[in-house]
C-alpha cells in the first residue's frame, strides 16, 4: 500500500518537472497532453461537459484556459497512487 510520503514525494517530483518544462501555468496547448486527452478536441469537450478533474481557469486577455503545474502535478500523482491520497 502506498503511503502519504510516496505521494506527496511523487507530486513534489512532478510538479519540478512541470514547473521546469512549461512555468507555473499550463496552457491549453500543454495542457491536454499532460492529461493524456487524444486531441485538443477531446480536452474542450471535457472542458464544456465539465468532466476534467483538474481546475482551470481563464486569464485575462490570453486565449485558452489554465492550470496550475502543482495542480496538474497532484492530479498525476492521484491517477499514479489512488490509495495514497484516501488518507490525506
Amino acid at each position: 500500500m502506498p503511503l502519504p510520503t510516496d505521494f506527496l514525494t511523487l507530486s513534489s517530483e512532478l510538479e519540478q518537472q512541470l514547473t521546469t518544462r512549461y512555468g507555473v501555468m499550463l496552457g491549453s496547448k500543454d495542457l491536454w497532453r499532460e492529461l493524456g486527452f487524444r486531441s485538443p478536441n477531446a480536452f474542450r469537450q471535457a472542458l464544456v461537459r465539465g468532466t476534467l478533474d483538474v481546475p482551470v481557469f481563464a486569464v485575462q486577455n490570453r486565449r485558452g484556459r489554465f492550470a496550475l503545474a502543482k495542480d496538474v502535478a497532484i492530479w498525476i500523482a492521484r491517477q499514479r497512487l489512488p490509495v495514497a491520497d484516501e488518507g490525506q
